[in-house]
């Protein structure tokens, strides 16, 4: 371990994956608790998504959501660890722009409309970007101003209808109520709103701009649960919370509105690479718990494709975990297709039938034998797996 930090500390920024450990005695030794349930999982997919393409991505350490521009077949990442979004030419199958942000950027939605990125920021701060020369046009602060400390916006969802950006904004003060959702109205480019949500972390969100709803979950433990926090968003208040009984610590929330279901990605522990994560499905019209699945760990989006009726959640040990509706109270999972490393992000784009998984640059150690001499690492480069629906 005294190596692997040592090695670590040379190539900082860059995140470090073990796989494939055995031979001498040391690697052999029974590894701590705390390494137990850190591997990447065998798995066993077949006709479910077929990669298609690998784009070579300039970023370093983790990256965050994605959005795109489907006229234009344009794909905005959030290079969270090098406070860029990167632009990708999915046609071209290229990088062709860099945009440099004042923060690590986050959650971003391409508003085709009005022909903007928008994207909260690390720094308590919400900018747009042009859609056609990708630089940064309007700035806004949140509640607390630029830099506030402790505010840490990480999550948002969009209501293209009524131009109003909703920021998820968590505290980083331990036992901190301050968490809030932010509004911002995109069309006069200011703050409208603050929904305090007596918590200290609203963390996967999701928008029902037909039922006027807003899902929350919260990452908060209390009296060893969690719970998801609903909000009217006409009214601004919350309105209900209901228990995510079965799956604590949610990150990341999808919705089947035509069904009322909504489903939250849970992650045990809080971290990135405790296995099993779950997914939990609740019943929006009675608050119930519908069901909890088994899932793959760091869960950070949930997609629902309503036409194959197929759940692809995404999470950081390697695996993107595919879910199938069989009715609204009945979910199989079909099958984990193999992404990459740490590949925590991701986006299903229906209008194509593809998904884009973000896989950060990390390591990959070799079988540690005299064979290799003292190489026992090789990097792997960041880089975009496209995979296609099989039907």
């Amino acid at each position: 371990m005294r190596w692997a930090k040592r090695k670590l500390s040379v190539y900082f920024g860059v995140v470090l994956t073990l796989f494939a450990v055995f031979g001498s005695k040391i690697w052999a030794q029974q590894p701590s608790n705390e390494y137990v349930n850190r591997q990447a999982p065998m798995v066993h997919m077949s006709g479910l998504l077929r990669l298609v393409e690998t784009i070579p991505l300039p970023t370093e350490g983790y990256m965050d959501h994605l959005t795109y521009d489907l006229k234009n077949q344009h794909l905005f990442l959030s290079a969270e660890n090098n406070n860029k979004i990167v632009v990708v030419d999915m046609k071209a199958g290229k990088v062709i722009q860099e945009t440099k942000v004042s923060g690590n950027p986050r959650k971003p939605f391409f508003d085709p409309a009005s022909n903007e990125l928008w994207v909260d920021l690390g720094d308590n701060t919400v900018v747009a970007l042009n859609g056609t020369t990708f630089e940064v046009v309007k700035t806004i602060e949140l509640t607390g101003g630029k830099g506030a400390p402790a505010r840490d916006p990480d999550n948002g969802a969009f209501d293209a209808a009524r131009g109003l950006y909703y920021v998820a904004v968590r505290t980083r003060t331990e036992g901190s109520k301050e968490g809030s959702i932010e509004i911002i109205d995109t069309k006069a480019a200011k703050l409208i709103g603050s929904i305090k949500m007596n918590g200290q972390e609203p963390a996967g969100i999701v928008l029902d701009p037909v039922a006027n709803r807003l899902y929350a979950g919260m990452g908060d433990i209390v009296n060893g649960e969690s719970v998801v926090k609903v909000v009217d968003t006409l009214k601004r208040t919350i309105i209900a919370e209901w228990s995510t009984a079965g799956g604590p610590q949610p990150h990341v929330a999808g919705l089947d509105a035509a069904h009322h279901r909504l489903f939250l990605g849970s992650r045990l522990g809080g971290g990135h690479n405790v296995e099993p994560g779950k997914l939990v499905i609740i019943n929006t019209d009675t608050g119930k718990v519908v069901e909890t699945l088994d899932a793959v760990a760091g869960g950070d989006e949930i997609f629902y494709d309503a036409p194959t009726k197929r759940i692809y959640f995404s999470g950081s040990t390697g695996t993107l975990a595919v879910f199938h509706e069989d009715d609204p109270d009945h979910f199989t999972l079909l099958g984990k297709v193999p992404t990459g490393a740490i590949a925590k992000s991701g986006i299903w784009i229906p209008e194509m039938k593809r998904y884009y998984a973000a896989v950060p640059k990390h390591f990959v150690q070799l079988m540690p034998t005299t064979q290799y001499g003292n190489h026992d690492w090789i990097t792997e480069e960041a880089h975009l797996m496209v995979f296609e629906e099989m039907p």
